[in-house]
């Protein structure tokens, strides 16, 4: 339970990650070419890291849901 909790979080947090980069990708001037650091960097890293730290979070935080909880 403690996972599934946790990748449902994680893959929930692509939508604020995907705003997040959509306005930095604006702000740093809406570059065309696919392979500029800029378009990589907001428009693959940003995403894909608010995921990873989304699934993190919630792990860390569902310590209710571990085998070992003493509650």
């Amino acid at each position: 339970m403690r996972f599934l909790r946790a990748l449902i979080i994680g893959l929930l947090s692509i939508f604020p990650g995907t705003i997040i980069g959509y306005l930095g990708w604006l702000l740093v001037g809406a570059s065309e070419d696919n392979y500029s650091l800029e378009v990589v960097f907001f428009c693959n890293i940003i995403p894909f890291g608010s995921i990873i730290m989304g699934f993190l979070w919630a792990w860390a935080s569902g310590e209710e849901y571990g085998v070992n909880y003493q509650g």
